[in-house]
């Protein structure tokens, strides 16, 4: 699906960004970027996506042009328009049929001529979802979230998005500062540290979805990540 070679982007005479990064990406699967502050994660997202064309090193992808779903820690939406006019923002009126669906499929049926301002952090961020989403993206780029949402809303979240992946399934990669959170939605986990950050290790979640959040298994591979990342004194 998507193959990055030996990429690289830096900033201040290369002292931060993130460097030398492989990944392949298959179809359908979910990645998940774990890494300490500063290590360039949100930076990866953006040059994935083409946000950020400062780049070294090469991507390339089987589909010429593959179209690109984006989530951002905040909503982003226009409070000048409606819960049905965000999710088409952008659109040229063709896809109603799939906005008015997205917005029933995230749980926000009668809300669609509510403006931002009548809306929840966590209302605001479905609308973010139905709106990434609209034009059944080949990649899902989701770069935290979650992370300004309250623990319950949060979890109501990641529970939405793995019924939509079952339904709509989207290659995404998932940027996070949760262990949990990469856990319990990921395929593979990438663990990045330093400045510039590096890959410095890649974790197979090889347990079927859903999965049970006090598994042992995922217990003991998020104690494996905290030692990966300095987290723990053993």
């Amino acid at each position: 699906m998507l193959a990055v070679e030996k990429v690289s982007r830096w900033f201040d005479e290369k002292k931060a960004g993130f460097q030398h990064v492989n990944l392949q990406l298959t179809k359908g699967e979910v990645i998940g970027v774990l890494g300490t502050s500063g290590c360039g994660k949100s930076t990866f997202l953006r040059v994935l996506s083409g946000l950020d064309e400062g780049y070294e090193g090469r991507i390339h992808s089987k589909k010429k042009n593959p179209s690109i779903g984006m989530m951002f820690q905040e909503p982003r939406l226009m409070p000048w328009l409606t819960v049905f006019e965000n999710v088409l923002f952008g659109d040229d009126g063709s896809k109603k049929k799939e906005a008015s669906e997205l917005i029933d499929i995230v749980g926000l049926g009668g809300f669609e001529n509510h403006f931002p301002k009548d809306l929840s952090g966590g209302m605001a961020q479905r609308v973010a979802i139905a709106r990434s989403l609209l034009h059944n993206p080949d990649l899902l780029m989701l770069d935290e979230p979650f992370s300004a949402l309250d623990a319950f809303t949060k979890l109501q979240l990641q529970e939405l998005l793995l019924s939509i992946w079952e339904t709509k399934p989207s290659t995404s990669i998932l940027v996070t500062h949760d262990i949990d959170e990469a856990l319990y939605l990921c395929d593979r986990i990438l663990i990045m540290r330093g400045q510039p950050g590096e890959v410095e290790s890649e974790l197979v979640v090889d347990k079927p979805k859903p999965r049970h959040r006090g598994d042992r298994d995922l217990a003991d591979m998020k104690e494996e990540i905290l030692k990966e990342l300095d987290f723990t004194n053993d």
